[in-house]
C-alpha cells in the first residue's frame, strides 16, 4: 500500500482545523511530560493532572520521588488510578536516568535535535514511540506524531494505512508522510474528530453522515445511504486541555 500522500494529509488537517482550531505546546520540562504520560495512561486527563498535582505537593522534587519509598509516591498518585503499577514504573525510569547521566536533569533535550531525543529516550524500558512523541510534541516543541487509538482508528478509515497496520507501523508511516508543521494540530484534531465523530464501533460508531473529511475518506465514500453533512456543531473544544492550549480559531485571529 502507498503511504498517503502529504497533499491529501494537508487537505484533512486544514478542514480540521476550521472544526477544532489550533494549538499552541506549553514548553516545558520534558522529565514532567515522561511523568505526565505515564500518569495519563488508563485515567482521564483531570485525574492524571490532579495525580500530577499531587505528587508535586508531596514530593516536590523529581530526586524527592526517586529517594521516596515506593507506597509514599504510590498514595500520592492514587487519584489517578492503577498507583502501585504506575508509581513503579515512575521510580524505575528515575533510577534508570539517574544510573545513565547521573543526575535527573533532561533540560538539555531542548537544545537537542528531535532525531537525538528519539534515539535518547528510547534507551528507557517502557519508552516507546507514543510516548516519545508526546514528549517532543507537547513538551519540547519539537516535530513528531503519537498515534493513539483514536489515531489509528480514523486514519485507517480515511485509507492512509492498512486495515492490520499497527501503532508501531503507523508511526514509522506518519513520521515520514506528516508535514512537520502539520504534526501538532493534526495529532489532537484527529484526537478530537475521533472522539466527538469517528468513533469506535462500540461507543456508537462513526457518524460519517456529519463528518468533514467524509469525501476525503475511503471508508466514508463507500457508504451510499447515509446524508452528508457538514454541520457538526458543538465539537469544537474550548479552554485549555491536558498537555496544550487550545489556540482561537484562525478566521477569528485573521479577523483582529
Amino acid at each position: 500500500m502507498k503511504p498517503p500522500s502529504k497533499r491529501g494529509i494537508r487537505r484533512a488537517h486544514e478542514l480540521l482545523i476550521e472544526e477544532y482550531g489550533t494549538r499552541t505546546p506549553l514548553v516545558r520540562d520534558p522529565l514532567d511530560g515522561l511523568i505526565l504520560i505515564i500518569l495519563s495512561q488508563a485515567t482521564s486527563d483531570i485525574n492524571s493532572d490532579r495525580a500530577f498535582r499531587t505528587l508535586q505537593e508531596r514530593l516536590p522534587s523529581w530526586q524527592a520521588v526517586l529517594d521516596a519509598p515506593l507506597q509514599a509516591v504510590a498514595d500520592a498518585i492514587r487519584c489517578g488510578g492503577l498507583a502501585n503499577q504506575k508509581a513503579a514504573r515512575i521510580q524505575q525510569l528515575l533510577r534508570e536516568i539517574y544510573s545513565e547521566r547521573g543526575d535527573l536533569d533532561l533540560s538539555w533535550l531542548h537544545d537537542a535535535t528531535a532525531q537525538e531525543c528519539i534515539d535518547y529516550l528510547s534507551k528507557f524500558h517502557g519508552v516507546g514511540p507514543k510516548t516519545i512523541a508526546c514528549v517532543l510534541m507537547f513538551f519540547l516543541g519539537k516535530p513528531a506524531f503519537a498515534v493513539d487509538t483514536h489515531v489509528l482508528r480514523v486514519t485507517k478509515r480515511l485509507g492512509w494505512l492498512r486495515p492490520q497496520a499497527s501503532a508501531e507501523e503507523a508511526h514509522r508511516v506518519f513520521a515520514v508522510a506528516v508535514p512537520d508543521d502539520c504534526k501538532l494540530d493534526l495529532h489532537v484534531n484527529l484526537i478530537a474528530h475521533g472522539r466527538a465523530i469517528c468513533r469506535a464501533s462500540g461507543n456508537g460508531g462513526p457518524q460519517c453522515g456529519i463528518c468533514v473529511l467524509r469525501r476525503h475518506c475511503e471508508f466514508g465514500k463507500s457508504l451510499k445511504n447515509a446524508p452528508l453533512s457538514t454541520a457538526i456543531g458543538g465539537t469544537r473544544r474550548a479552554g485549555s486541555d491536558f498537555f496544550l492550549t487550545v489556540q482561537p480559531k484562525a478566521e477569528n485571529s485573521a479577523a483582529d
